[in-house]
């Protein structure tokens, strides 16, 4: 997903989500790998 002046560049019927099924756990952690194209 592009950035476009530091905001995801979504077009309008495009969403990002989050879901987690399996009930909520103690800890978390999410990675995300950001790279220069």
């Amino acid at each position: 997903i592009p950035l476009i002046q530091g905001k995801l560049a979504l077009s309008t019927w495009q969403n990002i989500f989050f879901c987690e099924f399996d009930g909520p756990r103690s800890k978390r952690e999410i990675a995300v790998t950001v790279m220069q194209a």
